[in-house]
């Protein structure tokens, strides 16, 4: 199997192109094993609410839209600082790939808020693909 971890924002437009890159990846109903995450930000303190992969629309329609194209999957939601979570989880599924959806900001938005993409692409020891 192909390990593929597909970490979604709230954006479900971002999400289904995600999806729909990794049901293009060759042989991906016989060879990809996606796992889609959702990461709850900053909930890794006790006595943090507890959430559900299905709050989150975006998260549902990747899911669905790679288990409609015939490509298992794992549904997965955690709590905490969400780029050390994407690559934790990564790690932990022995993920081949990390695909992320990208958005457009300008380079002052990039320098005073960060990019979440930005700190996977860095720190990543495995392929990311940003998709739009």
């Amino acid at each position: 199997m192909y390990p593929v971890l597909v970490a979604v924002d709230r954006s479900e437009t971002r999400a289904r192109h995600q999806a729909e890159f990794v049901a293009g990846l060759p042989n991906a109903t016989s060879e990809v094993e996606a796992t889609v995450l959702y990461v709850f930000p900053h909930q890794d303190y006790s006595g943090a609410p507890q959430h559900a992969f299905e709050e989150i629309e975006a998260a549902v329609a990747a899911a669905d839209t790679l288990e409609a194209a015939g490509v298992p999957v794992n549904r997965v939601a955690e709590g905490g600082e969400v780029a050390s979570t994407i690559l934790e989880h990564a790690a932990e599924v022995d993920a081949e790939m990390i695909v992320l959806g990208g958005r457009k900001r300008s380079g002052v938005a990039k320098v005073l808020m960060g990019s979440t993409a930005m700190d996977v692409l860095v720190s990543a020891e495995r392929p990311v693909t940003v998709t739009g």
